[in-house]
């Protein structure tokens, strides 16, 4: 029987060649599906993991981990990366929390059939559209006493 199919963090986990800082970022990542800047998973992983690991190799793990489709990358209003581990496949759009970091994940038709368009119209090869939409969600709302 063929063994189950793992995900590419179980992948990355698991390979010989993944340091003890890689593996340590793997955890952090995996404890939320909210999206995160290398700030505060650097922040985490000193306050909860036992290895040393310093914000530039953060960065560095993390582009790599990006590179290797292992996590997601959303960028936030001012313009900061935040990351997670990567939970589908394929072109997404979110709605992120602009406190906690709560992603919705939605896709646009009429914008992707749109952008097809616009690509042919003008003879365009591998066009592609980043589409974020930021707000506060619910459980942020309710703690600030729903005042906007």
């Amino acid at each position: 029987m063929p063994e189950p199919k793992q995900s590419t963090p179980e992948r990355i986990r698991r390979r010989r060649t993944t340091t003890v800082r890689q593996r340590a970022l793997l955890d952090v990542l995996g404890r939320s599906d909210r999206f995160r800047s290398a700030q505060q998973l650097h922040a985490e992983l000193r306050a909860t993991e036992t290895v040393g690991i310093g914000l530039t190799s953060v960065y560095r793990i993390l582009h790599r981990f990006a590179e290797q489709q292992v996590v997601q990358t959303q960028r936030a209003e001012d313009g900061e990366s935040l990351y997670r581990l990567r939970t589908s496949d394929g072109h997404h759009h979110y709605l992120v929390c602009r406190i906690c970091g709560r992603a919705e994940q939605f896709t646009l038709d009429p914008v992707e059939r749109y952008t097809d368009h616009i690509a042919r119209q003008h003879e365009y090869a591998d066009v592609t559209h980043h589409l974020d939409l930021y707000g506060t969600c619910p459980d942020c709302l309710g703690l600030r006493g729903g005042q906007e």
